[in-house]
């Protein structure tokens, strides 16, 4: 009888148990969400902010925000002469707004603080516009969330797009060049209007590594070509390298060089093999325009500039 009721008093422990564990699940923590700021940044080419171009003549930024409110910034300017700015940030969120203002305090070079505001879009990509305030520049004013972009002053005068920089994530979670795009009028290529008479091209990579391409001619005559492609990062910037093995209408293969930002796509291929006898192609290292021919470089004949469908 004893060993009976130590069993039914065990059962009762065990039902009473198993309604705890029900009534009370264990639930984990949400994961906090990504800080859209947090992460390696790049900006090159139309990217650039035309203020910074001009006065600066910046090229490329390639801008780091960690976690731990710390920054790091190189700037290159055309004669490929490198500066780097450090500090620490803080951003503040806006009602009604994906603006954020934002602070920096530069540590390197020299001591002294900025502001402005940044937005991360559904799309990934920054827009950010900032100013020098202490010391103070006399007669900027920073742009703010409620005006938006393009509402830094200088004597009360907006001064439009001159200093909104542009950036992609440097370390892109998806394949860059995936997607529809389109070639036409001033985008095409003055080698390919030369040579080929081409008119427009339409261009889809997909996101399984194979492209089709369709090339339309001043006379409307279409060719296509299809076949696989493979890219490859090069640090510190946002150009990339390629190669298209080529399938159709003919079997060949072609490599060069292609970056995406938020304007649009540059793109600057040639045949390799079979290799056309004295040409070669353009490096991410050279940039674009570096297609030779006979160790001279090309310009801009070969680069073919899209815009995303």
């Amino acid at each position: 009888m004893k060993k009976l009721f130590s069993l039914s008093i065990l059962a009762l422990v065990l039902i009473i148990s198993g309604c705890k564990s029900e009534d009370n699940p264990v639930v984990p923590p949400p994961t906090p969400a990504a800080d859209p700021l947090v992460g390696s940044w790049v900006s090159e080419g139309s990217d650039v902010a035309p203020g910074l171009a001009s006065v600066s003549k910046t090229k490329k930024i390639y801008a780091t925000f960690n976690a731990n409110k710390t920054y790091k910034v190189v700037s290159t300017d055309s004669a490929g002469t490198d500066v780097t700015f450090e500090g620490t940030w803080s951003y503040t969120t806006n009602t009604g707004t994906t603006i954020m203002t934002i602070t920096l305090n530069q540590t390197v070079p020299t001591s002294l603080t900025s502001a402005g505001i940044f937005q991360v879009g559904a799309n990934g990509y920054m827009t950010y516009e900032v100013l020098q305030t202490s010391p103070a520049i006399p007669g900027f004013t920073v742009a703010n969330a409620a005006e938006g972009f393009g509402s830094t002053k200088y004597n009360g005068l907006s001064l439009g797009a001159t200093w909104i920089q542009k950036y992609v994530p440097a370390n892109p979670t998806t394949e860059p060049l995936v997607g529809v795009w389109l070639s036409d009028g001033a985008n095409v290529a003055p080698g390919l209007k030369s040579v080929s008479k081409t008119k427009k091209i339409d261009a889809t990579f997909n996101s399984n590594g194979t492209y089709k391409v369709i090339s339309t001619d001043s006379s409307n005559v279409t060719v296509t070509f299809e076949g696989t492609f493979s890219t490859q990062a090069v640090a510190n910037t946002s150009i990339r390298t390629i190669t298209l093995n080529q399938t159709v209408p003919s079997a060949l293969t072609s490599t060069g060089i292609y970056r995406v930002n938020t304007a649009g796509m540059w793109y600057e291929v040639i045949q390799t093999n079979p290799a056309i006898t004295g040409f070669t192609a353009a490096t991410a290292a050279l940039g674009f325009g570096s297609t030779k021919y006979n160790s001279v470089s090309l310009g801009a004949t070969w680069i073919q500039k899209y815009v995303k469908n």
